[in-house]
């Protein structure tokens, strides 16, 4: 049978439209990606936390406390602020604190139960010490809670509660002695600032500072004259000084004195019963605490790391 050209000429544009739409067929397919994303629900979605990694924010509330933050007015010479918190678990499910820790040694907390396992709508309270011994002024501390939401056993969350408290300088020697003698020994402290340091003067101005550092030097060699309730007009004010103050300068006053007023030279080579470590330790005390730098000062106890400041050597 003989082909037409026309015939022939329908037959090519038919192949050629079926190529077409078979191309037209198979190009959406080719267009989707190898493995589209699958979208999950929040709820779903996974921990941005590593298993055994600590949570600072954990995205459900577990623990509820009576306060974030409290207070306490030590008595003179009271030796420990006591602090207790209570704590509710509000979560669904157990939640287990392993421990409370404080910001420095001298804060220590005491569970219920170690570790302890709060069922939901549980609590109890949590009892805290601060040890006040050296201390003196407005402190400040932390305690920082570690605990784990059930059944998670793998991502560790914390809380972290304040604690200030108001330490009142401690009862001075000083009050011991009668307005006569206090008078006399102004009257020697005047014609020779060092006599502080000789005779029965040195049970207060020397024994008491003997090995100690920082803060708890501050209390026994320069809070007996300057933060008592006796000091006269004659011994200044530390924390209404009219001058700028810096470590060099705290260095300096401690280690010479000041020539023509009562203030002596504590260091050992003038004569005063301080190391070189403790007027460091000193200066750097005065320097986180009473500060005069009026172009930056430097925050109060509250904000500055003294317990590190008096290790320095």
């Amino acid at each position: 049978m003989l082909v037409s050209p026309t015939m022939r000429c329908r037959e090519s544009a038919l192949v050629i439209c079926g190529w077409l739409l078979a191309g037209l067929a198979v190009a959406p397919l080719a267009a989707q990606p190898a493995s589209a994303p699958s979208i999950l629900h929040p709820l779903q979605r996974p921990q941005s936390t590593p298993p055994g990694q600590i949570q600072n924010t954990p995205d459900v509330v577990a623990l509820a406390f009576d306060a974030e933050s409290k207070e306490y007015d030590a008595s003179p010479g009271e030796r420990v602020a006591p602090f207790t918190f209570y704590i509710t678990n509000i979560w669904t499910n157990d939640v287990l604190i392993e421990k409370a820790h404080g910001s420095c040694g001298c804060t220590t907390a005491i569970l219920p139960a170690d570790p302890w396992r709060i069922p939901p709508k549980g609590g109890g309270p949590v009892q805290v010490q601060v040890n006040l011994a050296g201390k003196m002024g407005l402190l400040s501390k932390t305690l920082t809670f570690y605990y784990k939401m059930l059944p998670d056993l793998t991502t560790i969350n914390v809380r972290v509660v304040n604690l200030v408290v108001n330490i009142p300088p401690p009862p001075s020697a000083l009050g011991t002695m009668s307005e006569a003698d206090r008078k006399a020994a102004m009257i020697k402290a005047a014609a020779d600032a060092q006599t502080i340091f000789k005779g029965d003067c040195a049970r207060c101005h020397v024994d008491k500072g003997r090995d100690v550092m920082g803060q708890e030097l501050y209390a026994a060699d320069c809070g007996i004259c300057h933060e008592s309730s006796h000091r006269e007009r004659i011994v200044p004010d530390l924390h209404a000084l009219k001058q700028e103050t810096d470590f060099d300068y705290w260095k300096m006053i401690i280690t010479m004195g000041k020539p023509h007023t009562m203030m002596p030279a504590f260091a050992a080579a003038q004569g005063g019963p301080l190391t070189e470590a403790q007027i460091v330790s000193l200066a750097t005390y005065l320097n986180h605490t009473i500060s005069h730098n009026f172009a930056g000062a430097v925050g109060n106890v509250a904000n500055a790391p003294i317990e590190h400041a008096t290790a320095v050597p």
